[in-house]
């Protein structure tokens, strides 16, 4: 069943535009009557209901996503708006020459690794517990007495 033609409604009741095309698992919606504009949105996110097609997504987040330009866009991009696509960080190849791996091979421990040794590494009870500040403690501060003014009475007298 094509959905050319059909208005969508967003999760949050708006009229977000036509489905004017469908493409790489996406409807393409444009919207607007002088600035006409069009966005990609999973057809993951698109049902019908009661014979209108509903986004499961509010507006905003249809207006945020990347815009379609004439026919083209990223797939990709699309989809990693819309939380269809994890962004995964790589860690460096261990056997590729980098500032890290050269100073494991000169015996010069990374950063981090520094850090937590410093901090008394990953077991030590003073990272693993809170710090200890409660209002009951509030004579003190970190163990350090508080200084009080008298404040009974004004500056000059006594």
């Amino acid at each position: 069943m094509s959905m050319n033609g059909q208005d969508v409604v967003s999760s949050d009741d708006h009229k977000l535009g036509t489905v004017v095309a469908e493409r790489d698992g996406c409807v393409i919606v444009e919207s607007g009557h002088v600035f006409k504009s069009r966005h990609a949105i999973p057809t993951d996110f698109i049902h019908e209901h009661d014979g209108v097609l509903r986004a499961t997504v509010g507006k905003e987040v249809v207006e945020e996503s990347p815009k379609v330009d004439g026919d083209s866009f990223d797939t990709n991009a699309i989809k990693m708006h819309y939380g269809l696509i994890d962004v995964h960080v790589v860690d460096p190849d261990p056997q590729e020459a980098n500032a890290e791996t050269d100073g494991l091979h000169e015996g010069i421990e990374p950063a981090p690794s520094e850090r937590l040794g410093t901090l008394g590494g990953a077991n030590d009870p003073s990272i693993e517990r809170p710090s200890g500040l409660d209002r009951e403690d509030a004579p003190t501060y970190a163990g350090h007495p508080h200084s009080r003014p008298d404040r009974s009475t004004k500056p000059g007298e006594r």
